[in-house]
């Protein structure tokens, strides 16, 4: 969910700063711009801003886990056979690294802002319109719409996040992403719901993408525009500059080596994120047996499990570092896929996932603060490279799955997935780095 934080730069573009006295880059970026601010780049109440985008990551996420959580539904709806399926929940994320790729050009030209208000109400549309293509061709066309308006709306939130963190000076990605996954829960609920009362694909759909029209049309007013985040990132650039007068840097470069090192990392959790969220629920039914009012279950104990996880790392981070909880949770992600691997009923399989979700929580979280320890001057480089290994490892989890699953059933991919997990021990320590010399801005 959650990668495309920003346009990826190139070396030449972003690594390497030119070499400026540091004093001439103080004066730089103390502008007459700056000095006497216009009013129309004052900043609107933050806390407005931040509510507002909580609300955009909850009317996304509810959305989408009730998508998700009724795969085998809309399979049988649509009479698709399993490789249909397969291949259509593995091209959704592929899809969304377009969209996100699509936002980072957009959002350079017309701000995060503008991109989320104009992609939220697609996004909810194309829900509704999964449930109602009449054919192959339309279904088709409305998965592509689907994902492609998820990449952008998950770009652009994601932006608008790290923009309302960096103005905040302290860590604030946990709690966005702790929302997402509480409302995540809350669509898995409601399909669980919806499938007891043998409600139609539409109805299933449509109360989601309401709600979310809704938020939508409710905070249109609220996202941050492209003039206010060019002020929060002209703000920061100066308290960085003038730590950097003091320190007596000279010069900054964002380094490739430790951002591949933790996106690896990130890929690596992804690939079991991925194969949960978009084939848990046929696991459990199809292989398992369970009941279409409990196979939901899994994703809810899923993100039930990922948001408890999230509301209190930050504190586990505090007291023990980064490491200690990415090596932790990679055991505690191992036993539980291993777990739902060995699985000979619904429950164990569902309480399997639970504990892969607790495991997995801070891993995207703790990636992201670890590579904007190596972006000083707070461009979201080294960030936006990091995230485009979100969705990398999503795809591979869900074309894992569309590969392994016709041959080996779905416990096969969750065993490769384990297997995966287990990466994350030798490069925990790589998530508490050494911030990264602070110097000129790069342009």
């Amino acid at each position: 969910m959650n990668a495309m934080l920003g346009a990826v730069g190139t070396p030449g573009r972003h690594d390497v700063a030119r070499r400026r006295p540091l004093s001439g880059m103080l004066a730089r970026l103390r502008t007459p711009g700056d000095r006497d601010v216009r009013p129309s780049d004052t900043l609107p109440p933050m806390r407005r801003v931040r509510a507002a985008i909580y609300l955009c990551y909850a009317g996304e996420a509810l959305a989408f886990s009730s998508v998700m959580a009724r795969v085998p539904r809309f399979q049988r709806a649509h009479g698709l056979s399993d490789q249909a399926i397969n291949v259509l929940v593995a091209l959704v994320p592929v899809l969304a690294v377009a969209g996100g790729l699509l936002a980072a050009r957009l959002s350079g030209r017309s701000g995060s802002g503008v991109v989320l208000r104009c992609a939220q109400p697609v996004f909810f549309v194309a829900v509704v319109l999964l449930a109602a293509a009449p054919g192959t061709g339309p279904l088709i066309a409305a998965v592509v719409l689907f994902g492609v308006a998820m990449g952008v709306v998950e770009a652009s939130m994601n932006a608008q996040a790290v923009a309302i963190e960096r103005h905040a000076g302290r860590s604030l990605v946990n709690g966005f992403f702790a929302v997402w996954s509480g409302a995540s829960i809350v669509g898995s609920l409601w399909i669980s719901f919806a499938n007891g009362a043998d409600l139609s694909l539409m109805t299933g759909f449509a109360v989601p993408a309401a709600i979310g029209l809704l938020i939508a049309l409710a905070t249109v007013r609220m996202p941050l525009r492209r003039e206010h985040e060019r002020l929060i990132a002209r703000q920061e650039q100066r308290r960085i500059a003038q730590a950097a007068h003091e320190q007596g840097r000279e010069a900054m470069v964002v380094p490739w080596r430790p951002l591949l090192v933790l996106g690896a990392a990130l890929g690596c959790a992804y690939v079991a994120e991925g194969s949960i969220a978009g084939f848990a629920v046929k696991y459990v039914r199809d292989e398992l047996g369970g009941a279409d009012t409990v196979a939901p279950l899994a994703i809810t104990a899923f993100a039930a499990a990922t948001v408890t996880g999230r509301a209190i790392a930050d504190l586990v981070v505090r007291r023990r570092g980064a490491a200690w909880i990415i090596r932790g949770g990679a055991v505690l992600a191992f036993a539980g896929l291993l777990a739902a691997v060995l699985a000979a009923n619904p429950w164990v399989a569902i309480a399997g996932f639970a504990g892969a979700g607790l495991g997995l929580c801070s891993v995207a979280p703790a990636a992201y603060a670890a590579a904007a320890h190596h972006d000083p001057i707070g461009q979201g480089v080294a960030v936006a490279r990091v995230g485009v290994f979100n969705y990398l490892g999503a795809v591979t989890g869900t074309g894992l799955v569309a590969v392994l699953a016709p041959l080996s059933g779905y416990w096969a991919c969750y065993l490769v997935a384990a297997v995966l997990v287990l990466v994350l021990l030798p490069l925990a320590g790589r998530f508490d780095p050494r911030p990264a010399p602070l110097a000129a801005d790069p342009s």
